[in-house]
């Protein structure tokens, strides 16, 4: 507990002041994290299937890309041209079925999920921080709803101690302060987007780690990396931001959210 405690202080002292500016600095930061992430998915599947450098290589130019080209139709542009490059290294027998169907998954996963956390602080510091918020408050809420009125599993195979109750838990809360921030905040165009992402969002928060724990039981690992002592890998620390990052990533695209 006390490493995890230490880990996590030092953790907000870089991270926090870098979501705090912006700009190249956020941008620096996301592409560290995009790159030891999509890094710690490729260790994860080559704990199962040897995946070739050539491939590393490709999948992990790909997902920066897309993480980084300036719009949608360019980061889409780059897919192509990533998955025509898979379907050459398949023809060419370089690679097996599971490790293609893993570079499809890893390119969106990683790729435009990056992708949409870098678009939304861009957009402003007050809908990272709604991001954010929710999936903390979602993921807390849960735990706790969880912990004194828990009875019914959610998902034993993947996830044997999340409950039913403690998902509705963290649902209710993770809504109920989307609704008050984004009033509050006046972030939308639109009311119907506001209730989109208020029920939506932590829906998503919660799919998404039951997603990442998911994989990690197929593959048979604890952690996606070690590189945060006690709290596991990057991708341990973003899971939950990914799925509902797409969400707000897709509002942008359609115009309803204000600076």
């Amino acid at each position: 507990m006390k490493e995890r405690i230490i880990t996590a202080i030092c953790m907000l002292a870089v991270v926090l002041p870098l979501i705090y500016f912006g700009g190249y600095w956020f941008a620096g930061l996301m592409l560290i994290a995009t790159v030891i992430a999509t890094w710690e998915m490729i260790a994860m599947h080559n704990h199962l299937f040897k995946v070739p450098m050539l491939v590393k290589a490709l999948l992990l130019i790909s997902t920066l890309g897309i993480a980084f080209v300036p719009d949608l139709f360019m980061a889409l542009w780059v897919s192509g041209v990533a998955i025509f490059l898979l379907i050459a290294c398949y023809a060419l027998k370089k690679i097996t079925v599971e490790t293609s169907i893993f570079y499809l998954k890893t390119l969106i996963y990683i790729g435009f999920s990056f992708k949409a956390l870098l678009a939304i602080r861009n957009h402003s510091l007050s809908l990272f921080i709604f991001l954010i918020a929710i999936v903390i408050l979602t993921d807390s809420a849960a735990y706790f709803t969880g912990r004194f009125f828990g009875k019914h599993k959610l998902a034993p195979k993947i996830s044997p101690k999340k409950t039913v109750e403690g998902a509705i838990g963290g649902w209710l809360i993770g809504s109920g302060f989307a609704l008050f921030f984004g009033v509050t905040h006046h972030l939308f165009t639109e009311r119907w987007m506001l209730m989109v992402l208020a029920i939506g969002l932590p829906i998503l928060s919660q799919v998404g780690d039951l997603v990442a724990s998911s994989m990690k039981r197929k593959y048979g690992i604890k952690d996606y990396g070690k590189l945060f002592p006690g709290h596991g890998g990057v991708m341990d620390r973003v899971d939950s931001q990914l799925l509902a990052a797409l969400l707000i990533y897709g509002m942008i695209q359609i115009g309803g959210v204000l600076s």
